[in-house]
């Protein structure tokens, strides 16, 4: 200011060209248009605004503005529900392209039937991050959920394919304590078989308040989850992932070796003895007798060395099967002691490729949306002989009559293939990999099963044996689930929403048995069982929302 009087003062020319320059300036008229990144399409309603001031203006119909009187240096800001605020300079403007704000969108949380603004909950309710949740290569949404949420616990077996344990508010007395999951407002129990790729939202409602919406079947919880739509112009996405599940080996438990055991069943018998008074008789049909354990060459039948006649392989004889009339009480099984201990753990686990391919084509426009969908997953268990294949095929489409009618459909269909294996049973492989004798080798001196049939070893199967046993056992089920809905916008509003929606099923499983020679306990017959089954629910629901 002060260089401004002193060249007024000499110039009296220049001084009045220069006030008129910045007079005009001061007064730049700006023009400009807003559109739809995604289409292309004006957006109506969009508050521009000059930063740092009051300055505004809206709009029109065709997403064109004009502001007056602005500073060349000045900076407008765009903002409107639904798309993310952008800010341009003044000199800048011209066509103005605004993205849709996914995080604005997550603001708005499905609290049963409706939608409230986040800030406006009362309620205990978590909203779950979508983006983080699928960054876990996981197969189901309950896996992906696991330590995402405060104050809901969810545990799994680790076996492929088996549910996963929610619990939301703690155990119940009696029942069960699972939630109730609701997906595009169609309630059910099982979301073991929704491609987590689909997902858009998840809120979990934890307070009993749930129950007025829901009735007694929230009293666990709920978990509410809608999946995908389409917008905008086409989009044809893929993403996939492929890695290895890599159990610990070589003894990860640091379960003792024969000569380790031998060693602590000396000690417990010198210990017994002493505290009654007598003295210790070491004697034990597989580790021999003396003052010092032994380990044998071959614990069949019992405790043997090498050249006893016991273990002459001319002696041998195993039929697996049972098909001589005569065989039982024939067998006769010579198994060699492993010295070093089987590390039956390593025996049982080992690594394995898990893999999931997901293409969705999606778009929308004034008509109508559409997403479609196709996933495949194939995880191959840790644990010999396990694994989880599934395929999914998901539908989520509307279609606008006009502005006041519209009909859409949210579907999903899955086949798996999963046989599973029964981990809380006493008998389950992993059980017996524990009580195992580490003595015992996986197979006897002619690649048959060993086992415990040498006496004085427990009465653990062979784990291995039991795997490999079930290679042809099979379990596929199938899946429709979803609904069809139908909006008709009765007033300005008032509408009105017609759902049908529920699921079909349907599952078939087989099991062979073979016999056993290897145990202590064995079964000489062979038997063979299958299963089928479906069934299906479906609800039907009408809402009028003002």
């Amino acid at each position: 200011m002060h260089f401004t009087r002193l060249a007024c003062r000499a110039l009296p020319v220049l001084c009045l060209l220069f006030s008129f320059l910045f007079s005009q300036a001061q007064n730049q008229t700006v023009t400009g248009k807003v559109i739809n990144d995604a289409d292309k399409k004006p957006i109506p309603g969009v508050t521009v605004t000059v930063k740092g001031t009051k300055t505004a203006t809206v709009t029109n119909e065709d997403g064109s503005f004009t502001l007056k009187g602005l500073d060349p240096g000045a900076t407008l800001q765009f903002t409107s529900v639904g798309f993310q605020t952008q800010e341009v300079s003044a000199s800048r403007a011209g066509i103005i392209s605004l993205k849709s704000s996914e995080a604005i969108m997550s603001e708005l949380v499905v609290v049963g039937y409706a939608t409230q603004k986040k800030r406006d909950l009362t309620g205990a309710v978590s909203v779950v991050d979508v983006t983080k949740m699928n960054k876990q290569p996981s197969p189901s949404i309950s896996d992906q959920l696991q330590g995402q949420v405060a104050g809901v616990t969810i545990t799994t077996s680790g076996s492929p394919g088996e549910p996963a344990k929610f619990r939301i508010r703690g155990f119940g007395s009696f029942g069960t304590s699972d939630p109730l999951f609701v997906v595009d407002g169609t309630q059910t129990t099982n979301i073991n078989d929704i491609n987590p790729n689909d997902i858009a939202t998840m809120q979990i409602l934890k307070d009993a308040g749930a129950a007025s919406i829901y009735g007694s079947r929230a009293s666990n919880g709920v978990v509410i989850i809608t999946t995908k739509r389409g917008r905008g112009k086409t989009r044809i996405a893929y993403d996939a992932y492929y890695g290895t599940q890599r159990p610990k080996v070589n003894n990860p438990y640091h379960l003792l070796s024969p000569q380790d055991q031998a060693n602590l069943k000396w000690m417990a018998l010198r210990n017994t003895a002493e505290a009654n008074g007598q003295q210790p008789v070491y004697a034990d049909p597989i580790y021999g007798s003396g003052s010092q354990p032994v380990i044998p060459d071959y614990i069949l039948p019992f405790g043997k060395m090498e050249g006893d006649p016991a273990v002459n392989p001319s002696l041998y004889y195993v039929n697996p099967n049972y098909t001589d009339a005569d065989d039982y009480g024939r067998f006769y099984q010579i198994i060699k002691a492993n010295k070093a201990g089987t590390d039956w753990m390593g025996e049982l686990f080992s690594p394995a490729p898990i893999q999931s391919h997901n293409l969705s084509a999606s778009g929308g426009g004034d008509q109508g949306s559409y997403l479609f969908s196709v996933n495949y997953f194939n995880q191959q268990g840790a644990l010999m002989n396990t694994y989880n294949k599934r395929y999914t095929v998901r539908s989520n489409s509307e279609y606008k009559f006009n502005n006041k009618v519209r009909i859409g459909e949210n579907l999903s269909y899955s086949i798996t293939d999963n046989p599973r294996i029964t981990i809380l049973s006493e008998g389950n492989p992993i059980s017996m990999a524990y009580r195992q004798q580490p003595i015992i080798p996986v197979y006897d001196i002619m690649g048959n099963y060993a086992g415990t049939v040498g006496g004085k070893l427990g009465q653990a199967t062979n784990p291995i044996a039991e795997r490999k046993r079930s290679v042809n056992n099979k379990g596929v089920s199938n899946r429709l689930f979803g609904n069809v809905y139908g909006e008709v916008d009765l007033l300005k509003s008032l509408t009105f929403r017609s759902s049908f929606g529920g699921e079909y099923y349907s599952f078939s499983g087989r099991w062979f048995n073979w016999p056993t020679y290897e145990n202590a306990e064995n079964s000489q017959s062979n038997s063979y069982s299958e299963n089928a089954g479906t069934g299906f629910n479906w609800v039907w629901s009408n809402m009028l929302t003002f």
